[in-house]
């Protein structure tokens, strides 16, 4: 899979579950900015796990790997999660 991939089926997760009506996100929004918090990062991490057959290691469990979409799409492009 494609960085670009990763982040249009996070986008579309984010859409369809997460975000307010209207609440429009890029690969490169600032996820606290549109009203994301630490609950739902979980539910990002679940989704991961669900939709790509991957438990998230507890060491990428860090902030800094979840502030964008850009940012988790380029954590599992690098883990090369099929």
């Amino acid at each position: 899979m494609t960085q670009e991939t990763y982040e249009s089926d996070i986008i579309t997760f984010l859409t369809n579950n997460i975000l307010a009506e209207g609440v429009v996100v890029t690969p490169q929004t600032v996820l606290r900015e549109t009203g994301i918090d630490s609950y739902s990062i979980v539910e990002i991490i679940l989704f991961i796990e669900r939709q790509y057959n991957y438990v998230m290691p507890d060491h990428l469990l860090k902030s800094e790997n979840f502030v964008t979409v850009a940012t988790i799409a380029a954590l599992l492009n690098n883990r090369q999660i099929h």
